[in-house]
C-alpha cells in the first residue's frame, strides 16, 4: 500500500483559500449591512476641526454635493483703531479678510448627512445630522454626552447665544456652546434641523417683540428646550468670522441644507418604480399615524 501526499497538499491549499476568502469578505459585508451604522460612527471619530478634507474623503467617499461661500475673517484690534486715520490702509485690509470656503456635504446611506466647511484644503468646521431613528451616536459636548435624535436641548447649560426661525416651509433652533482651553478651544453648535429627525418648531410668538431679534424668552426656551430633541451638532475649531458672531452663518439651516438635498429623496426622483411608491406610502401612513398619536396626546394633556 502506497500513500501519497498530492491530495492532502490540494486539500489544505483549498481550506486554506476558503478561510483566506471568509476572513476578507464577512468583515465587508457586516460594514456593508448590519454593521454600517457602527462602521460609520468609527469612521466620524476620525474626523476633526483641521484634518485635510482628502482625509476625510479618504475615509468617507467622494461628496455628493459641493458648493462655496465667502466671509469674513474677525477685523485686527489695531486696524480698527486706526481706521479714522488711516481709512484707505483698512478698505484694503477688509477685502484681505474675505476667504472663500467650500462646503461639501455627503449623504450617509439613510441615516443621516455629514457637512464640512473648508478653508482651502483643511476642514474649519463639521457637522452631523441624523435622519434615523437608527443612527443617534454619542457626542460630547463640553463634558455632557448626548445622543443625536433623542437628548432634548434641555440637558445641555444656558447656551453663549441661541437663534430660532420660523418661515412658511422652513424652520429651525440652533444654541451655540463654548468652553474655552477644556473644551479645546472649539464651539458647539446644537439644535434643530427641519430634515433631521424628530424636528420640532420653535415656539416662536410674532407679537412677541424678542422675536424681531431672533430670540425666544427665557420661559418660553426653557419649555422649548424639554421637548425637543437635538439632531443636529456642528463642530467648529478657531473660526473666527463675523458671520458666525452676527448669527448669519448657518442661514436658513443648521448643517444640512434641506432645499439643497431634498431632490435626491426618493419623492422626487423622475425615475420612478414601484417598490418606491410602495416605500413612500409606507413611510407617509406611518408618518400620518405618527402624527394623530401625539395631537391625541396633546388634546388629553389640555384636558
Amino acid at each position: 500500500m502506497t500513500y501519497t501526499t498530492t491530495l492532502n497538499i490540494w486539500q489544505l491549499a483549498g481550506v486554506l483559500v476558503a478561510v483566506v476568502t471568509i476572513v476578507k469578505w464577512v468583515p465587508a459585508v457586516w460594514r456593508l449591512t448590519l454593521g454600517y451604522r457602527w462602521h460609520l460612527i468609527a469612521q466620524l471619530r476620525k474626523i476633526a476641526p483641521g484634518v485635510r478634507h482628502d482625509y476625510v474623503e479618504a475615509l468617507l467617499g467622494e461628496p455628493k454635493w459641493q458648493s462655496t461661500m465667502t466671509c469674513t475673517r474677525l477685523a485686527d484690534p489695531e486696524a480698527e483703531a486706526t481706521k479714522k486715520t488711516r481709512k484707505a490702509k483698512v478698505e484694503r485690509a477688509d477685502e484681505d479678510r474675505k476667504v472663500e470656503l467650500t462646503v461639501r456635504t455627503w449623504r450617509l446611506s439613510w441615516l443621516g448627512y455629514l457637512v464640512t466647511w473648508c478653508e482651502e484644503d483643511a476642514v474649519v468646521m463639521y457637522g452631523i445630522t441624523t435622519t434615523s431613528w437608527w443612527f443617534r451616536p454619542r457626542v460630547l459636548v463640553g463634558d455632557t454626552r448626548i445622543r443625536l435624535g433623542k437628548t432634548l436641548l434641555s440637558a445641555l447649560a444656558r447656551p453663549e447665544q441661541h437663534r430660532p426661525w420660523v418661515g412658511n416651509r422652513r424652520y429651525g433652533y440652533l444654541e451655540e456652546h463654548f468652553f474655552g482651553n477644556p473644551g479645546g478651544y472649539r464651539s458647539w453648535y446644537v439644535g434643530v434641523n427641519d430634515i433631521g429627525y424628530q424636528p420640532v418648531p420653535p415656539m416662536l410668538d410674532w407679537d412677541d417683540a424678542e422675536t424681531e431679534l431672533n430670540l425666544m424668552p427665557d420661559e418660553k426656551r426653557d419649555v422649548y428646550g424639554a421637548r425637543a430633541p437635538i439632531n443636529t451638532v456642528v463642530i467648529s475649531g478657531i473660526a473666527l468670522y463675523e458671520e458666525l458672531q452676527k448669527g448669519e452663518f448657518f442661514d436658513l439651516s443648521l448643517g444640512v441644507d434641506q432645499d439643497l438635498v431634498r431632490l435626491s429623496d426618493p419623492g422626487f426622483r423622475v425615475f420612478d418604480s414601484r417598490f418606491t411608491r410602495v416605500r413612500l406610502r409606507v413611510r407617509d401612513w406611518w408618518w400620518e399615524r405618527r402624527r394623530n398619536r401625539l395631537e391625541k396626546r396633546a388634546g388629553e394633556r389640555r384636558d
